[in-house]
């Protein structure tokens, strides 16, 4: 009973991870950017984009900063008294400004990842190829539904702007043979400007996804960077 149980699970899982999710987004100056995620062909939507609230009821910051003012409930101000600071030297002021920072920058360099660290890891025994193969898995999990994008361009100088657009629409040209993209790049050479607007639609496939950062995960490089991370970070609080 209770492997059966298990097995309609494990196939129901299976099949939801199969459906795709689409993540649509659109994008334009002086409106109000929109990407949602739909799922199930549709049945389900959620609106990624936070909703900024305008309640009635006064906020947290505001009836602290009525408490600190003293204004209680019935609106009387009740009188507070607060001690005399102690008198300290600039000289000193700046004496213990300096032993903060150096403090900080000790903690932030004993703490802190350098570039040798990160390259240290990236020389572990088959990591590049491991995340070669995870950057492939990624392009076959996630394809483009569509994306389309205009924008205009417009330097100080006319000469950097048809440079640059120059650039862009052999980029564009290169892209679209690839991808069901549309670019629209329009040059000014009249006045500046720098901006645009877009639409695109993502389709993941959350199993093949998944599969692919379990893979990357569970493989033996993987395993032995997440090991010299460990020991390096072992070694760092140590030493602070």
């Amino acid at each position: 009973m209770l492997l059966s149980i298990a097995l309609i699970s494990f196939f129901l899982i299976l099949l939801l991870l199969l459906i795709p999710v689409d993540l649509v987004g659109q994008a334009a100056p002086g409106r109000r950017q929109d990407i949602s995620l739909v799922w199930l062909f549709g049945l389900i939507k959620i609106d990624l984009q936070p909703q900024i609230g305008t309640g009635n009821g006064p906020s947290e910051k505001k009836a602290g900063i009525d408490k600190k003012a003293g204004i209680g409930e019935k609106g009387g101000r009740e009188k507070t008294i607060h001690p005399r600071p102690p008198i300290e030297t600039s000289q000193e002021k700046a004496q213990e400004e300096g032993r903060k920072e150096a403090r900080e920058e000790a903690e932030r360099k004993s703490r802190g990842w350098s570039l040798q660290d990160a390259l240290s890891i990236l020389q572990t025994e088959g990591l590049k190829d491991n995340l070669k193969l995870l950057l492939r898995g990624m392009a076959r999990a996630i394809r483009i539904s569509y994306f389309r994008a205009s924008l205009y361009i417009g330097l100080e100088d006319p000469a950097d702007t048809g440079l640059i657009a120059a650039c862009l629409w052999s980029a564009a040209g290169y892209l679209q043979s690839l991808y069901p993209i549309e670019i629209d790049i329009q040059p000014s050479f009249c006045q500046e400007r720098l901006d645009g607007e877009g639409c695109a639609a993502l389709r993941i496939w959350p199993a093949f996804l998944l599969l692919a950062l379990l893979r990357f995960a569970l493989s033996r490089p993987s395993l032995s960077a997440s090991l010299r991370i460990v020991k390096m970070l072992s070694r760092k609080r140590q030493k602070a």
